[in-house]
């Protein structure tokens, strides 16, 4: 049996409130900080050489007006070049899919 869908309408506001649901929170939650640790655990560490203090992860998760949102950030000056030479966190985007 083939059934033919002309119009789907979308239920805009359903889908902003599950989109920033505190479920999704806790969920992109999860997912950012399987990311920060796989970072954490390649044990980089900054100022210095060799280096003083391990690289710094921040996590924050928020509810933004259209949809929930993680980021994992090198809190550190230094963060960019690390991401640069290593590119950790791009590397460890997979450890997100498994969370």
């Amino acid at each position: 049996m083939t059934i033919k869908v002309e119009r789907v309408r979308v239920n805009r506001r359903g889908m902003r409130d599950l989109l920033r649901s505190e479920g999704m929170q806790e969920m992109l939650g999860r997912k950012a900080l399987a990311v920060a640790d796989v970072v954490e655990a390649a044990g980089i560490r900054v100022e210095g050489v060799p280096g003083r203090i391990a690289l710094p992860v921040t996590v924050t998760v928020l509810a933004g007006s259209e949809r929930a949102r993680a980021r994992v950030v090198l809190d550190h000056p230094s963060g960019l070049a690390v991401e640069a030479k290593h590119g950790i966190l791009t590397s460890s985007i997979d450890a997100a899919r498994d969370a």
